[in-house]
């Protein structure tokens, strides 16, 4: 298994932090096992957690208005899920589920806010960081990210 320092220093979320600041995040990750099949979170159910992938790999599914699961996506080692959950209260728009068995780390909103009254500085740069790398991830899935907002203000507008 790999350490969970080690694999910090490797995420791209993680970059420009030093191995300190590392450590005192990677105290408040906790690590979540998932066999083939299992499910991370389903689609509307309150985001409350970043969870990054260690070991194995993610598929993404949005439902249709139709109520059929579409595959969108699939995430592998050092992506990240739920980026978006740590800064405010939103609902998953989509379901992850593990593909294969899977190893990830889950940062809790309420971790992060507590590590953010001991060190806001740490705290901002994850953020910033998190921002770039989601505008990023958003660019080069454009078709996949406009899906999944059809689906969603669909879904709404038939409630």
């Amino acid at each position: 298994m790999m350490d969970q320092i080690e694999f910090l220093k490797g995420n791209i979320l993680f970059k420009g932090f030093d191995e300190g600041s590392i450590a005192r995040f990677a105290e408040s990750f906790e690590e979540l096992e998932f066999e083939s099949g299992g499910t991370v979170f389903d689609e509307k159910q309150p985001a409350d957690a970043l969870y990054l992938i260690m070991e194995g790999s993610v598929n993404i599914y949005v439902r249709e208005s139709s109520g059929k699961e579409v595959l969108i996506g699939r995430l592998i080692q050092q992506e990240a899920l739920g980026q978006l959950s740590l800064i405010g209260n939103f609902e998953h728009l989509t379901k992850a589920v593990a593909q294969e068995n899977t190893t990830l780390l889950k940062l809790s909103r309420q971790s992060f806010a507590s590590l953010n009254k001991t060190n806001p500085q740490m705290s901002l740069r994850l953020v910033l960081n998190i921002f770039s790398e989601f505008v990023r991830t958003v660019q080069e899935n454009s078709e996949a990210f406009r899906f999944i907002i059809e689906s969603y203000t669909t879904g709404r507008n038939q409630q």
